[in-house]
């Protein structure tokens, strides 16, 4: 009943912070003629935006196929594939990022209940992987961007609020890394057969697997180069689509203003971060003169691009597990 009245909870709030998305941009009409300007005059551009997405999955796919690959965990790529196709949509559907990542730990624990704490701890590396690795691109773009942060003042927090995560996210990694957490923990004293001894054995096995991860060079340096391109390919999409709907934003601006809209949209508060990501994306564009219903605009065709590749998610998903239940 409490997982019910979260989810229900998280939707609520989206379709909030949606309409007051498209009441600040003047209404729904107002929105409806910027979408219909870019399916009229760029319907190319809208395809090509919508498509070249599929990039940024296939990222996230193979940061993962990697860390497997280098744990010897038995999973395919053709099973990241298919995991990572049901997560995305799962994601969707719960707050944040957080369903898909419950819905594929909860396949691999059951498939593979020998390995069930290393695959677990995989998802949650790749996932970490991939947040450090945005927040060190959020944080190097706004560091090199000095002239555009003094041209756009009101900016100025967005900078410094992402100079402090990255600050608490390089402590956090030093310390994850560099202390030898297994060997504290083996000092515990519980009582042999219980409980305490179990979570005891999955908490040191979850740090060993979740250090191998973040320190062997290749398998890290691969993975992390691999979010940097993720994150690349995602301002990318978004300058695509606002080609489609003539913004005269410049790509430099949105390489500062479309990564920090994600990253905040990546908070489990609404299913997809829909509604957190458009109101961020919309107040941000305004500083650099893009109106807000073109902004909105901008940031609804975003949300219709992630939810496209949710349901090809789903059907991919579900065609995957049907020919394997065939063979």
């Amino acid at each position: 009943m409490k997982k019910k009245l979260l989810i229900g909870f998280a939707f609520i709030l989206a379709v909030v912070l949606l309409a007051f998305v498209i009441q600040k941009a003047g209404g729904i009409v107002a929105v409806a003629v910027e979408l219909g300007s870019a399916f009229s005059r760029h319907p190319l551009f809208v395809v090509v935006g919508i498509l070249f997405f599929s990039t940024s999955l296939f990222c996230g796919i193979t940061r993962w196929y990697i860390l497997l690959r280098k744990l010897n965990l038995p999973l395919r790529y053709r099973d990241c594939i298919r995991l990572y196709a049901i997560g995305h949509f799962c994601n969707m559907l719960g707050p944040g990022a957080l369903g898909g990542d419950v819905v594929k730990a909860s396949w691999v624990a059951k498939t593979n209940p020998t390995k069930r704490t290393e695959l677990i701890t995989s998802i949650a590396a790749e996932r970490f992987i991939g947040m450090v690795a945005m927040v060190f691109f959020v944080a190097t773009i706004c560091a090199c961007s000095p002239d555009f942060f003094a041209a756009h003042t009101q900016l100025i927090p967005f900078r410094n609020m992402f100079f402090i995560i990255f600050l608490g996210v390089l402590i956090f990694l030093i310390l994850l890394v560099v202390v030898n957490w297994g060997k504290y923990a083996h000092k515990l004293k519980v009582r042999e057969g219980g409980i305490r001894e179990k979570l005891l054995e999955i908490f040191v096995r979850s740090w060993e697997t979740l250090r191998v991860c973040l320190t062997h060079p290749w398998t890290t340096g691969s993975a992390f180069l691999i979010s940097l391109l993720n994150h690349c390919v995602d301002v990318i999409c978004y300058f695509i689509l606002s080609r489609s709907l003539e913004l005269t934003v410049r790509f430099r601006e949105l390489l500062v203003v479309s990564p920090i809209a994600n990253t905040v949209a990546a908070i489990p508060i609404t299913p997809g971060g829909a509604g957190v990501r458009e109101n961020i994306l919309q107040e941000m564009l305004y500083f650099v003169g893009v109106s807000h219903d073109e902004s909105a605009a901008l940031g609804l065709l975003m949300f219709s691009t992630l939810l496209i590749w949710a349901i090809v998610g789903a059907i991919v998903g579900f065609f995957m597990r049907s020919n394997k239940k065939r063979r």
